[in-house]
């Protein structure tokens, strides 16, 4: 009992003691030009003008706080890190304004900024209850203060100071709009302490009984860059997962950076924390279902820190060996082609409009995942197309990154070594595009700015050999590819076919003049048809945009075999021989600019439309009596001869939200199972039922502007025995089919 006592009267006499100072040395009105900052032992002044530093963490206020703020509405979305300098622009009471070009205006509890605020000291989180009569403070000794009833008596403690505790007070609503509100902290004197209880470790471990809300609001006051990964286990737990990060290395120029990200997850919300190789918290992310429109949002300027607010339900991850891992040396891998004993390559940083500075071409051996060989491209494009006999590929590219300046080049490589066979250097790098039919390389190089005038040269694809040449002129279009038996070219309002070798017309067509812009030309066209790089299907009978008209033109003949109106409102995918699987968009001037979008199945056989779906299908792929598609992003089955949906993977969108954008894959089909890129994540779903199995280990995915049909086309791809999956953090992964699938039939 002495001993409380003593603990008492030493506190009475620091009371005193501080407002002894502040009433010798307070003016008697405070003005806006500086503030005498009141502790419990100390008193600092801080000035307008003044630069400080933040001693300790504290959250950021868009306005002053009063007696009358309410504590759980305090919208604080910026934290004040520990060292950070500010400069003062205005001091009001005991908050002081900071006009920032990136934060905006922010209101900062002056106390940070005092040499007494630098002693206090962060500790193991403590449950504390607190006594009704009690307050929280703004700050040790502030005069700014409220009742304990107004945030709770329970609350947890992280910060101590002296007798003083720093306890997290949450917002009541953490998510407005666009904004994320983070907790703020508080403090609360200790003989306002009922009982003080040191929280477990192991918080999402799967034992605790702390709500997820508040292991939630201590990972967003307590997680910072920096942050130890002993640390975070301490306080979580060990993670569920651990797996393969993203790159962390911003710049496509120097070597990638993988660390490892760790997966807590619980049943209905999943935390995952990445670190560095040096073991430091770098990212870390909530995610959880969405409520309304799907996002991923970031509180404040902490951009690592997000908030993915899902379009369908936490995945659980299925630990499945791969036979192999190639670790390339760009994120975006896509496969391009393939033969029996290697696998062809697209290396690309996702960026564009200025951002892209490297992409690369590469060889790996099929059955072992060794790179044989690579060629870069630097920021510039280029094209590969491969030889009928599959063994080696011809590669146009623009820009020279050994010379560090445009040269276009033609080269001829062999697929088992990287031996180039033969180089040709064209003029012009600006423009030109190149294809290949049968045995010849195509170069339509442009004349002129606005390509009115082109020099059409043919080349022997095993030589590099000229052939021939044409000048184009007028409006024209090169429209051939690798089977066909002639080189189609559309000028003028005709289409002929020529003579790869003797450059002689074997047939034309009258097609008249193009109603609409080609959407197969634009950048972000994701329709049309699939190409397959293990098994490419024959193209040589294809649908085209001629004149008004979609034709299923017979390259070999020069003949019309079937025809589709074409739409600017309208975007098609080929199923098959037979079928289209139309995007309609309802309002709008544009197809991409719409709202509402309604699918068609379109038979050309019978010319009519069998069914049509309320929004966006895409992604289809028809398997026996069923079609298996993506509706607005979200997997799905429907029936092939009905149009009447089977299934659809569980989500929590409104019925007019669109995520067709996180889909970055075609369909992968197994015995018993698809898979499909949603997101971040290779997802496994249950082939009768729609229903999910979880997401790959260590398989990142994505998405990425102006590689969509890279994505559709070499992101996933199935054979009889393999399953081959491109990634967004320079992994190119194969997995054993068989087992895959027997690994997959373990979780049902």
């Amino acid at each position: 009992m002495s001993s409380r006592v003593s603990i008492r009267k030493r506190w009475f006499i620091g009371i005193v003691t501080a407002v002894s100072i502040s009433l010798i040395w307070v003016p008697a009105q405070r003005t806006e030009e500086s503030a005498r900052v009141v502790v419990a032992g100390a008193a600092d002044v801080i000035k307008a003008g003044q630069t400080v530093t933040i001693r300790q963490k504290t959250a950021l206020f868009p306005s002053a706080l009063t007696k009358n703020s309410h504590l759980t509405d305090l919208k604080a979305s910026y934290y004040g890190a520990k060292g950070e300098v500010l400069r003062i622009s205005s001091v009001k009471d005991e908050m002081s304004y900071i006009q920032s070009d990136s934060r905006g205006d922010l209101w900062l509890p002056t106390w940070y900024a005092t040499k007494e605020a630098a002693l206090s000291q962060e500790i193991s989180p403590l449950s504390l209850q607190l006594r009704s009569s009690g307050s929280l403070y703004l700050a040790p000794g502030s005069g700014v203060r409220w009742p304990v009833t107004a945030a709770g008596m329970s609350l947890v403690a992280v910060a101590q100071w002296k007798d003083w505790y720093g306890v997290i007070i949450p917002p009541a609503k953490w998510k407005d709009d666009y904004q994320i509100y983070r907790p703020a902290m508080m403090w609360v004197q200790g003989k306002d302490i009922a009982s003080k209880q040191t929280l477990p470790d192991g918080l999402l471990d799967g034992e605790s009984e702390l709500s997820t809300d508040v292991v939630r609001n201590l990972t967003e006051f307590l997680f910072k860059k920096g942050t130890s990964s002993s640390y975070v286990k301490k306080l979580l737990g060990e993670p569920q997962v651990r797996e393969t990060s993203r790159n962390q290395e911003q710049s496509s120029s120097k070597p990638m950076i993988l660390g490892e990200t760790w997966r807590y997850e619980l049943r209905d919300v999943h935390y995952t924390a990445t670190f560095s190789p040096a073991g430091k918290l770098v990212a870390s992310e909530w995610t959880m279902p969405a409520t309304g429109v799907f996002e991923r949002r970031g509180a404040g300027d902490d951009y690592e820190f997000t908030y993915h607010f899902a379009a369908v339900p936490p995945l659980k991850t299925i630990e499945a060996d791969p036979a192999w891992r190639n670790q390339g040396n760009l994120n975006y891998t896509f496969l391009l082609e393939a033969n029996e004993d290697v696998l062809l390559l697209k290396g690309d940083d996702g960026g564009y409009s200025g951002m892209h500075d490297h992409s690369s071409l590469y060889a790996i051996d099929r059955s072992t995942g060794k790179k044989l060989w690579q060629e870069d491209a630097g920021f510039g494009w280029y094209t590969a197309v491969i030889d009928k006999d599959r063994e080696h590929v011809t590669m146009f590219s623009a820009f020279n990154p050994v010379i560090k300046n445009y040269q276009a080049r033609v080269r001829h490589i062999r697929l088992s070594d990287g031996k180039v066979l033969w180089e040709v250097k064209p003029k012009n790098e600006f423009g030109l595009t190149m294809t290949a039919v049968q045995d010849a390389i195509v170069l339509d190089e442009p004349l002129n700015l606005h390509e009115t005038r082109s020099l059409l040269s043919v080349l022997d694809q095993e030589t590099g050999k000229l052939r021939w040449k044409k000048t184009l002129t007028g409006d024209h279009r090169l429209l051939s590819q690798g089977d066909d038996p002639y080189i189609l070219i559309e000028q003028n309002g005709r289409l002929e076919g020529y003579d790869p070798v003797t450059g002689k017309a074997v047939w034309y067509d009258n097609v008249g003049k193009r109603t609409m812009d080609d959407p197969t030309r634009d950048s972000y066209f994701t329709g049309g048809y699939r190409y397959d790089p293990i098994a490419p299907a024959d193209l040589t009978t294809r649908w085209m945009l001629l004149g008004s008209q979609w034709v299923l033109f017979n390259t070999r003949t020069g003949e019309r075999e079937g025809v589709y109106p074409a739409s600017e409102m309208e975007r098609f995918e080929v199923l098959d021989e037979r079928y289209l699987l139309v995007q309609r968009a309802l309002n709008g001037k544009y197809f991409s600019g719409a709202t509402a979008y309604e699918s068609v199945l379109y038979d050309s056989v019978e010319g009519k439309e069998v069914w049509t779906l309320k929004g966006r299908a895409s992604r289809g792929i028809i398997e026996g009596e069923r079609v298996y598609l993506t509706l607005n992003g979200i997997p799905a089955a429907v029936n092939q001869k009905t149009g009447s949906v089977i299934w659809k993977m569980d989500h929590s969108l409104q019925a007019k939200e669109d995520v067709s954008h996180l889909v970055g894959s075609s369909y992968g089909i197994l015995d018993r199972y698809l898979l499909i890129s949603l997101g971040s994540d290779l997802v496994v779903l249950n082939k009768e039922t729609g229903k999910s199995l979880g997401r790959l280990q260590h398989v990142i995915t994505g998405n990425v502007d102006l590689r969509e049909q890279y994505a559709r086309n070499g992101a996933l791809n199935i054979t009889e025995h393999e399953v081959l999956v491109g990634t967004v953090n320079g992994a190119f992964i194969r997995y054993d089919r068989a087992e895959l699938e027997a690994r997959l039939d373990e979780l049902l």
